[in-house]
């Protein structure tokens, strides 16, 4: 493979000179001549600069930046944590980004993340970030890409996501398995994650011949504590013949196990709770049945990945799909 050394003798000029073309912000004028031939000899020699020069280009920082909707949520802050143990090893800062699903965020992150030369950026693949033109932005500025956890998966960038109806599925089933028939769920208003959970809870249901019932599912605005509670409480004292809720996440199921404490119910005796992602299941009492979305696994490929897409190496894009596991704790 060519080097800055060899574009250098081939046209006959300094490496400072081919140094100079490559990086066309560095302040460094060079003659009309003499850049038409360094750009000959980087086109007949197929050079391609490696990352040093880019960053000199680009003035790169070593940052790179995790973009997610609020680390209010246990399963983004454990995630955080674990990118940010990972990019230290490489002796990489990480910028966190709570866009709080707010526009007015996620723009202005935008314009700071390509203002302060991040070398690459890792995002939830949330509506929030796809459709507002932050992906298009870091491309225009080549800066690499990946796309982590959500429902949406983005041809353009590599992808990293969890097989949200084939858990919630396994997550019902194990239910079933119990011996409940009245089982309810708990999730969000205008999520497509909530969607595909939905989808594997009504196609375990299906499958065991039950029919799936609209007044067992209660959708609420936010993925916290307090809505769980809320909705749970809400969702029982509607059907007080329900023998099982299975919520969209485990902060959300801890909050159901509160209302349902309150009420005066036993966990799992009178009523089966069951979260999804494992992310507070150990903290719990009495410890969640959960679905583990083996965050150590997606973080470890993805950063890797980007790591190795901010060096430049080249080959396909990768679409991932990891498969959650059931964990059975003392809630079912």
């Amino acid at each position: 493979m060519p080097t800055i050394k060899d574009v250098a003798k081939h046209a006959g000029v300094s490496v400072a000179t081919v140094s100079a073309v490559i990086n066309r912000d560095s302040g460094v004028k060079v003659s009309k001549e003499l850049t038409e031939r360094v750009e000959k000899a980087i086109k007949e020699l197929n050079y391609r600069p490696n990352r040093i020069a880019r960053a000199l280009s680009r003035k790169e920082t070593q940052t790179i930046a995790y973009v997610v909707p609020s680390v209010s949520n246990a399963f983004f802050a454990q995630m955080a944590q674990l990118i940010e143990d990972k990019a230290f090893k490489k002796r990489y800062g990480v910028y966190l980004c709570n866009t709080h699903s707010d526009i007015e965020r996620v723009e202005l992150y935008k314009d700071i993340l390509i203002e302060n030369r991040v070398a690459g950026v890792i995002i939830t693949l949330t509506w929030d970030i796809i459709e507002n033109g932050f992906i298009e932005a870091m491309q225009e500025e080549e800066i690499p890409i990946i796309g982590l956890a959500g429902a949406r998966v983005v041809d353009g960038i590599d992808t990293f996501t969890f097989d949200d109806t084939r858990g919630a599925e396994i997550a019902t089933r194990h239910l079933l398995e119990k011996g409940h028939q009245k089982i309810g769920f708990i999730g969000i208003k205008n999520s497509k994650t909530t969607k595909q959970r939905l989808k594997g809870y009504k196609k375990a249901l299906n499958e065991a011949k039950l029919e799936v019932e609209d007044e067992y599912i209660e959708k609420g605005k936010s993925f916290n504590r307090e809505d769980g509670f809320r909705l749970a409480q809400k969702l029982y004292r509607k059907c007080p013949d329900l023998t099982a809720i299975f919520a969209y996440n485990d902060v959300m199921a801890a909050g159901a196990l509160d209302a349902l404490l309150d009420l005066g119910l036993r966990v799992p005796g009178d009523i089966a709770v069951v979260g999804y992602d494992n992310s507070v299941a150990s903290y719990t009492r009495p410890k969640l049945t959960t679905m583990d979305l083996s965050k150590e696994q997606m973080v470890e490929e993805a950063v890797d990945l980007l790591f190795k897409r901010i060096a430049r190496e080249e080959f396909a894009l990768r679409h991932e799909q990891i498969l959650p596991k059931l964990v059975i704790g003392e809630s079912s």
